[in-house]
């Protein structure tokens, strides 16, 4: 993403055309989004715009790399695009205009929000959306909060809704910024993507026929968030899994050199309980090499 054009593009809206709608979301059982968008005074617009621009302004020169599922890079921001995400769309429609919420949030309502979006019109460039996971203050559990109003205490009797001076992912265009990697994967529910990712990729790997007791082995595989995480990862490195049955004779010397608890009979590995997991994906990922120099042994995770 081209962030220094976006920071650009909002530092030229003019003050009298600003148009800025807030939302707040959440995720119900049933695994769909509801929205709640207040309306907000002109001079919280403008502070609004300021947050996400000083924010933005922080990320204009920061290196980014491709959302990796493992991890991300310290001192790195990642990118995706808005349709590699599944829920996105979702989260989108539960902010129209038609079933948006705009009679007011119930305090009970306050502690099942899960973030708010900023979202900024840009003349004929369409709409900056901001995300943020939602910071909730919660009322003492004894004791009064209260504020003046015209030197009169009055005391607040809801929870409170905290937008602090940060955002966490920045979409426009189509291109997602990912600035907090964790607050990315649960604002758009990620692990739920990385099962259904993960089992297409068990789904190749078991049509290769090169590890007994396969089922087990899937199953445990789809009950580890690390590996479900790792094998996402796999899916968009499909020649590896190739290469891996293609020079399945080479795995064996890998498992000698690294003295992995991994047996090989027949041709296939033997899969005999969750502490082989991760070695057997690193296997299918190629992820064991020997330096060219000093010889030394080592593990690529390919963030």
């Amino acid at each position: 993403m081209d962030v220094r054009r976006l920071y650009d593009l909002l530092q030229g809206i003019p003050e009298d055309d600003l148009d800025i709608r807030l939302y707040f979301t959440r995720k119900k059982q049933n695994g769909t989004y509801i929205s709640y968008s207040p309306s907000i005074a002109p001079d919280l617009q403008h502070e609004l715009k300021e947050i996400v621009t000083n924010a933005l302004e922080k990320e204009c020169d920061t290196e980014q790399r491709e959302f990796s599922p493992i991890g991300s890079i310290d001192g790195c921001i990642e990118t995706y695009t808005t349709e590699q995400v599944d829920s996105f769309n979702d989260i989108i429609r539960s902010m129209d205009e038609e079933v948006v919420k705009r009679d007011g949030i119930e305090p009970k309502e306050i502690h099942r929000l899960n973030f708010y979006c900023v979202k900024i019109h840009i003349e004929d460039h369409g709409d900056a959306l901001f995300f943020r996971r939602v910071t909730k203050f919660r009322k003492l559990k004894k004791g009064i909060i209260g504020r003046f109003v015209s030197n009169d205490f009055q005391k607040v009797e809801s929870d409170l809704l905290g937008i602090d001076p940060a955002i966490d992912i920045v979409v426009f265009e189509n291109e997602m910024l990912i600035i907090q990697h964790v607050a990315f994967e649960r604002i758009f529910r990620i692990h739920d993507q990385y099962y259904e990712k993960a089992q297409e990729t068990l789904n190749k790997i078991e049509k290769a026929g090169k590890i007994r007791n396969f089922e087990e082995f899937k199953s445990d595989c789809l009950s580890d968030t690390r590996i479900t995480r790792a094998l996402t990862k796999l899916l968009s490195e499909e020649e590896r899994i190739e290469k891996f049955i293609l020079n399945f004779e080479n795995v064996r010397d890998v498992i000698d050199v690294f003295e992995l608890d991994i047996r090989v009979e027949k041709g296939v590995l033997i899969y005999e309980d969750k502490s082989q997991l991760m070695d057997i994906v690193r296997l299918i990922r190629d992820c064991y090499y020997k330096s060219l120099i000093a010889n030394r042994k080592g593990i690529d995770e390919g963030l």
